[in-house]
């Protein structure tokens, strides 16, 4: 990794008070995780930090600590603000006065009266010094987020951290490390560099879930060793692997167990392809009680347990 990069990164977070860490709208357990570890360090720094994404994420994650407190959207609403050149005659009475579809506000000057051209109108900043934003390659990945509050992000001042090659860089500090395998080996090699003593057992769990989640449990065939070492650091610092592996893997609902079998009993594989389906009807989801949002766990247990 970059130590320039990662200095620019000390630089933007140390004059920063109010921090907000933007997710992407299709949520993967590396970048909630991420996002997660990311907020639990900033407060550790003495910053306030929001974490905001539009996707809702999987209840399996609910054992991360601050999973409760995701916000889905940004409070982007800006006061009017009504300025006045003091330089020359200083403010002495201010007032107002809420009349029948209307307001009059009342400056009164300590000298002459003020003039309308020492008073002008602005909006209010958006109250926010700093974006972090993870795990996206451009703006749009931010879905609803970004279409929703675009002056938002155009406005602040962004860290862009992420690890695919397809990476726009459009933040003003781009840490990008295609050789990590996940997010959060990124960010916990920028940790590192940081203030490693502030990495306590609630970070290092969630650091941890990401890697795992993204190696699949170290069995994916482009971990690598960085990955093991990474993760064998969080395990010393008190990321509970147990866990992870508890929620993630072994606790299964039982609506999502019928929806897999119904998907397994109807498996096809297609040799010459190299490639394997199933289908899963409108049917599926009423018998099996099942919501639509356990379609993608679903097939995330078909690729993990289909050989090939």
């Amino acid at each position: 990794m970059d130590t320039k990069i990662e200095q620019q990164v000390f630089d933007q977070i140390g004059k920063a008070k109010k921090i907000l860490v933007a997710l992407p709208e299709v949520l993967h357990a590396d970048a909630l995780a991420s996002g997660l570890a990311m907020r639990l360090f900033l407060e550790k720094l003495g910053k306030e930090v929001e974490v905001v994404t539009s996707a809702q994420p999987s209840a399996e994650f609910a054992f991360l600590p601050k999973a409760a407190e995701l916000k889905n959207t940004v409070q982007s609403v800006k006061s009017l603000v009504v300025e006045l050149d003091t330089a020359q005659k200083k403010l002495d009475e201010l007032s107002y006065q809420v009349l029948e579809n209307k307001v009059e506000i009342y400056l009164k000057s300590k000298s002459a009266p003020f003039v309308p051209d020492e008073v002008k109108f602005k909006n209010e900043k958006f109250p926010v010094d700093l974006l972090v934003i993870l795990g996206c390659q451009a703006f749009e990945d931010l879905g609803g987020l970004f279409r929703d509050h675009t002056e938002v992000f155009y406005e602040t001042p962004k860290i862009n951290i992420d690890n695919k090659p397809g990476n726009e860089y459009f933040g003003a500090v781009n840490l990008v490390d295609v050789t990590a395998t996940s997010l959060a080996e990124v960010l916990s090699g920028l940790f590192e560099q940081y203030e490693q003593q502030l990495v306590d057992e609630q970070i290092a769990t969630c650091l941890l879930t990401g890697i795992i989640t993204q190696t699949n449990s170290f069995q994916h065939a482009q971990t690598t060793p960085q990955a093991l070492m990474k993760a064998s650091r969080l395990v010393a610092l008190g990321g509970r692997q147990q866990e992870i592996i508890k929620h993630v893997y072994k606790t299964k609902s039982l609506p999502l167990l019928k929806l897999w079998g119904r998907a397994l009993a109807r498996l096809k594989v297609l040799e010459t392809a190299r490639a394997a389906y199933s289908v899963l009807n409108a049917g599926d989801f009423e018998k099996t009680e099942a919501s639509e949002d356990l379609l993608l766990p679903a097939l995330k247990e078909l690729l993990a347990n289909v050989s090939g």
